[in-house]
């Protein structure tokens, strides 16, 4: 007996998540976006030139756990931040502001189905 072959598995059940990330009303590209819910894996993104996202739960599987998620919106994840720290004292600078990802204060509901969820954000 074959299990979990092209099924969910013990996946939990998603809702597919997409949208726009803005920064002062301009589309904002190349930046990581990730769902953080209170229990579970984290959902990421990338946006692409302009500023449009698909979460990926994980790689090949779309979606973000249904719920309530923290949001952090950044422009370096961890392995670039390395990378660009190699050879150099000084420190990385986030260009977006920390409340949407050190001290993010955005959240945000996944539910059943498709969601379109949009970020406005605002560089001051």
């Amino acid at each position: 007996m074959l299990v979990g072959c092209g099924g969910r598995g013990d996946r939990p059940e998603l809702g597919t998540v997409t949208g726009t990330v803005f920064m002062d009303d301009k589309p904002l590209p190349d930046t990581w976006i990730m769902f953080n819910p209170a229990s579970g894996r984290t959902s990421l993104a990338r946006t692409n030139n302009d500023g449009e996202y698909e979460l990926m739960y994980l790689e090949g599987v779309k979606g973000a756990n249904i719920g309530s998620h923290k949001v952090v919106i950044t422009a370096y994840n961890e392995d670039e931040i390395e990378e660009m720290k190699a050879g150099s004292n000084e420190p990385v600078k986030e260009p977006i502001p920390a409340k949407y990802n050190s001290r993010t204060t955005l959240t945000e509901e996944v539910k059943e189905g498709k969601n379109v969820i949009d970020f406005h954000l605002d560089s001051k």
